[in-house]
């Protein structure tokens, strides 16, 4: 075993080693379940691969479809470095919670490793932390090499797995557990929702900001949009009374002077004027719709497409920034936050669950690629045999993911 170093430094990074992760992996792995669960973590790593593969094979599929143009003209609109997981410098994730999602994946993902190796009576040379300046980005667990290779099978594929196991697990539970948040999601009031107002018009005018309600309208309750904007109940230059609810207060706007907008009927092929508000409005069964939409489409691609942060998909999410501000539950105030925790824990714990379970040597997906070839070869595999099958499939699987990460920016 080599020298043990309390802090060593790395391409920059500062790596702490400490003993107390030991103790700690070593009671785990002496728990009975840990040898099941073991088990389990090795049988969810190809699922998570076959996941991998149909997330990337699929746009592909796409590239090489006549559907190409279209698909590369919206990715053209994203910042290449959002295939980056490093908040920071992916600008879709944000710096907070991206960093407490990373870091709390990458320390399950380790010690994961380090407890089943345990469990198994193989040696951990070191765990610990890794710092940028002073700032934790994850941790690390290096399981006694020698030991890995020489070990059975079996119990190294356990090992390798239950990293990316644990991820997947860990993943599919933050998305359990943030339907149940959202599904609690409600509108604050009946009402309909602000969500922007446009300039020289009387929402604006009159100071009406995104988040407020209007409740009223000359005294009758509304919450259908199309009551205020583009209504034939009302006429251009019409004074009217509106009841705005605003952070649990109402406030009243008395004669205020509609406005007017052409509005074209392409059914008919009539064109009218009609009083306009000026503002961009969500109706009560506009916000309960998509609060529903999102909790019924559990195995939908959504989730991993739209993503709260892309402008794109904000009016898509209940929490996100734009949404977050409409709506209340019984987490109060923590509502927004907590759902926007558990969606990045759910995102990076996933992303680094499929990503480690491709077999990419030398990451774990390749390691126990290589480690199942050289099962089911026996002796009848050299150990130069088994390296070219494992590049080749590294080469094959990096060669997919640069086409579709990179294809749509070059072609």
């Amino acid at each position: 075993m080599s020298e043990y170093k309390r802090v060593e430094f790395q391409w920059g990074l500062v790596m702490l080693r400490t003993k107390r992760f030991d103790g700690i992996m070593e009671r785990l792995g002496r728990y009975r379940i840990s040898g099941p669960v073991g088990w389990f973590l090795l049988y969810l790593m190809p699922v998570a691969a076959a996941i991998g593969f149909y997330i990337f094979l699929r746009p592909l599929g796409v590239l090489l479809s006549p559907s190409a143009p279209a698909f590369e003209s919206y990715v053209r609109t994203l910042s290449p470095l959002g295939n980056i997981g490093i908040p920071g410098l992916n600008p879709y994730l944000p710096i907070v919670d991206g960093w407490i999602a990373l870091v709390i994946a990458m320390i399950v993902h380790e010690g994961a490793h380090g407890v089943i190796a345990k469990s198994l009576g193989m040696p951990v040379k070191s765990s610990g932390l890794i710092f940028l300046l002073f700032i934790p980005i994850g941790a690390f667990v290096e399981v006694d090499e020698d030991a890995l290779r020489v070990a059975k099978a079996s119990h190294a594929g356990r090992v390798l797995a239950g990293g990316a196991g644990i991820n997947l697990l860990v993943g599919v539970l933050c998305l359990l557990i943030l339907f149940g948040t959202v599904s609690g999601m409600k509108p604050k009031v009946d009402g309909i929702a602000v969500v922007a107002t446009y300039p020289n018009y009387p929402g604006a005018q009159i100071g009406l900001k995104p988040g407020d309600f209007i409740t009223a309208f000359n005294g009758v309750a509304v919450d259908n949009p199309l009551t205020i904007n583009g209504s034939s109940w009302y006429v251009p230059g019409g004074l009217v009374n509106l009841t705005v609810w605003r952070a649990g207060t109402y406030m009243q706007f008395n004669n205020v002077k509609l406005g007017s907008i052409t509005v074209n009927d392409t059914r008919t092929g009539t064109v009218s004027t009609r009083a306009f508000l000026g503002v961009e409005d969500l109706g009560y069964s506009d916000l309960t719709g998509l609060v529903s939409s999102y909790t019924n489409s559990f195995f939908s691609k959504a989730y991993f497409l739209c993503i709260p942060t892309i402008p794109i998909c904000q009016g898509s999410v209940p929490f996100s920034d734009s949404n977050s501000v409409f709506y209340t539950s019984s987490y109060g105030a923590s509502l927004a936050p907590l759902a926007n925790l558990l969606y990045w824990l759910f995102f990076l714990n996933f992303n680094l669950a499929i990503f480690n379970s491709l077999p990419i040597y030398p990451l774990d997906g390749g390691q126990a690629f290589r480690v199942g070839v050289k099962a089911l070869g026996g002796d009848k595999l050299s150990e130069k045999s088994l390296g070219r099958i494992t590049s080749i499939a590294t080469l094959i699987v990096v060669a997919i993911l640069v086409t579709v990460i990179a294809g749509p920016y070059l072609l």
